[in-house]
This record gives C-alpha cells, structure tokens and sequence, in this order.
C-alpha cells in the first residue's frame, strides 16, 4: 500500500465551507534526529486553498471524485457513490467513510505517540544503560588497578616474609651454637672446678699431715749417701738448730709453693668469670631488651654491688669454701636464668 505520509482532510462544516485540516505530525526521541526528518503539518493560510487547488479544481471535480472513490474502495471502504442512481454522491456513506477516516486516524495518531512514547524510554533507557556502561568500565579499569597494587604488595610481603623466615633461621642457629658453647664450657669448667677442689683437698690433707708430723718424730728422712751441694759447700752439722731451721724453711717452701697455687687458681677462677660474663653479655645481646622501673634497676645494682662486696669478703675470709659452693651455685643459677630467658625469646620468635 505505500508509506504513511502526512495526510490532510477537509472537512466542511454545515454552515459554511471553511476547511479545518487535521495533520498529523511525528515526534522524534533526540536520539532519532539525525536518522529522519520531522515531517511537519502544513501551514494553516493562503497556501493551504493553493494546495487543495492543486488537486482539485472546477474543471477536475468528478475525475477528483472518481479517484477517491478508487482509493477508499481499494482501502476497503464503501463507494461514495450510490449504487442505483448511477454517478450520484451517497452522502451518508461520504460521511461514514470520513468518520472512520477520522477514527483510524486519531488511532494511528495515538499508537504513533506510544511509539513515539516508548521510543523516548528506550532511548532514555540506552543513555542510562550507556551510562552504566562508562561507570562500570571505569570501576573495572580501577578495580583491576587495585588488583595489579594488591599484588604488588602481596609479592613485597612474600619477599619480607622469606626475609625474615632466613634471618629467624640463622637467629636458631646461632642460638643453637651458643647453647652448645655454654654447655662444652659449663661441662668443662665442672670439671676444672672438680679437678681444682681434689687437688685442694690432697694439698689440705698433705700439709695437715706435715703439721701433725710436725711434733712425731717417728716418719724422718734418712740420708744414706752423701749429697753434695750446688755451691761446693759442705753442709752444717745436724743439730737441733738446724733441724729447726730446715723445717722453717721447709714449712716456708710449702708455704709459697701453696700461696703460688693458690693464686694461680685465683687467677684460673678469674678467667672463668670473664668468660662466664662474656657469655652472658652475648646471650641478653641475643634477647629482647626489659624495660625496669628506674628504682627496680637501682635496688638491683645495689643488691649485686652487695653481693659482690659479701663474695669479696668471703672470698677473703674463706676463699676454698666460696670457690668450691657458692660460686658454682651462683654460676649455676645465672646460666639456669639466662638459658630461661633464651628459650623464652626462641619460643617467642616461633609464635611470630
């Protein structure tokens, strides 16, 4: 049948024969603008009598007539003619034919305008889908920028995370080693000590046993051949002076021979001490430092300057006994202390 275009009806009205055009026109979604052209109504003035002249004059009435009565009839609808008077007008099926023309026009005018109306909301919907669109887009380009910084620092941790896997490791190790070294030089000095305490004892006992001689006469060193002296010299007669004499020196002899040996497990007992200090210098190195209250620290190093002072002093009054009791349990004492402190800071470093 062709496209729809705009259409104009005259209708007459009974009192005079004004034309009232009914044109329809199209609204277009912005959207649509550039793919068709507005189709607007025509003008209502002078050049609307033009154009109905243009299809209609005096001279072409019936062959006007003729072709809308073809058009109507081939649209469906029934000929304006009357069909027992030949070439007469029926005027009431001209005035049916144009109230249904009026009626499918005011239907095509109301389901243009809903499409017209729904095109609108698809064309809003699309501006709002395209806005989405550009939001999600750039919450997806963030989101994968975020994704690359997570991982980013996810690898730095890792890397952290070995780091100090490596350094913990090597923390057990070298803790592992001087644990080793206390013991061997705990084990070591156990034995010193020991060793030191028995020939103590053996020198005790021997220089007892000299002064309970000293008055049983019965035990004396015979000379059976003579003994010559280093200087050519002959020796003096065996008196009571003499006797005296050689056992004061003899006494005197043993006497710095044990004050010798004396000082020698000073010095001994000494070098221990440093080493024992040492190690526990390395070992709080090695341990978390503890945070004490200024008065705690203060009453500690009087209550140790104290115990140094009395260890002075029994060292002076009874150094044998301080050497053989207290200092071992006093060296035991610490290493029990500070090997409680090591494990508490491995174990410490596991649970991180």
């Amino acid at each position: 049948m062709g496209d729809w275009k705009t259409i104009t009806v005259p209708v007459l009205s009974a009192d005079s024969k004004n034309i009232l055009p009914y044109t329809s026109e199209r609204k277009l979604s912005p959207t649509s603008m550039n793919s068709q052209v507005l189709r607007l109504p025509l003008p209502l003035s002078q050049n609307m009598h033009s154009f109905f002249s243009a299809f209609c004059t005096e001279d072409n009435i019936e062959q006007s007539i003729s072709y809308i009565d073809r058009e109507l009839t081939t649209l469906g609808f029934p000929s304006i003619y009357a069909e027992s008077k030949g070439k007469e007008l029926n005027i009431v099926s001209i005035i049916n034919c144009i109230n249904e023309l009026l009626v499918l026009q005011h239907k095509s005018l109301r389901a243009q305008e809903e499409v017209e109306m729904q095109h609108l909301k698809l064309g809003s919907d699309m501006d709002h889908l395209q806005n989405c669109y550009a939001k999600l887009k750039e919450q997806l380009e963030l989101s994968k920028r975020e994704i690359v910084g997570l991982q980013e620092r996810d690898r730095q941790l890792q890397s952290k995370n070995r780091n100090l896997h490596q350094l913990l490791k090597n923390e057990k190790d070298e803790v592992q080693k001087l644990q080793n070294i206390i013991s061997s030089r705990a084990t070591q000095y156990n034995h010193d000590m020991k060793r030191k305490e028995r020939e103590y004892n053996k020198l005790k006992e021997r220089l007892h046993q000299l002064v309970m001689n000293k008055k049983d006469k019965k035990i004396t060193m015979e000379v059976l051949n003579y003994v010559g002296r280093a200087d050519g010299k002959r020796g003096a007669w065996r008196t009571d002076k003499t006797e005296a004499r050689n056992e004061e020196e003899m006494y005197k002899i043993l006497l710095s021979d044990y004050e010798q040996r004396q000082k020698q497990l000073l010095l001994e007992n000494a070098e221990l001490k440093k080493v024992l200090q040492q190690m526990k210098k390395d070992i709080i190195s090695l341990l978390p430092p503890q945070k004490q209250k200024p008065k705690e620290r203060s009453e500690d190093g009087l209550v140790l300057s104290d115990q140094e002072e009395d260890i002075g002093e029994l060292n002076k009054e009874n150094m044998w006994e301080l050497s053989c009791e207290t200092v071992r349990e006093q060296l035991t004492n610490s290493i029990r202390k500070q090997w409680r402190m090591l494990k508490n800071h491995v174990e410490k470093l596991d649970n991180q």
